[in-house]
């Protein structure tokens, strides 16, 4: 990669990395809620997925998946029933039984303070 090139991707790179995705989002509420370790520890988890993700990519797998439909398809169909579970786990919890354990905002609130 020559200079000019590599003097547009790493500001395009920054940028991209610096914007307020999920990722972002997800460690800013588990800091806020569960703490520093807890943000730590799921940053690290990402960063793993991310990793899986990049060795997949690098050892062939677009390839193969642009090859065969049935692959891609099985694929995509387990993945949407791994939403819908998912989604059926956040409709079956009780939206008040957070709000239930005041130990936890007590822990919030001392941080904070």
């Amino acid at each position: 990669m020559d200079l000019a090139a590599l003097s547009l991707f790493l500001p395009a790179c920054f940028a991209l990395n610096m914007a307020p995705g999920p990722n972002n989002l997800l460690s800013v509420s588990n800091s806020t809620r569960y703490g520093y370790r807890t943000s730590c520890v799921a940053g690290i988890g990402r960063l793993l997925a991310f990793a899986g993700m990049i060795a997949l990519a690098s050892a062939g797998l677009a390839v193969v998946l642009q090859t065969s439909e049935m692959l891609f398809y099985g694929i995509k169909v387990v993945g949407a029933a791994y939403l819908f579970y998912l989604a059926w786990q956040l409709w079956r919890v009780d939206p008040d039984a957070e709000l239930l354990n005041p130990d936890r905002e007590q822990q919030v609130e001392k941080r904070a303070a």
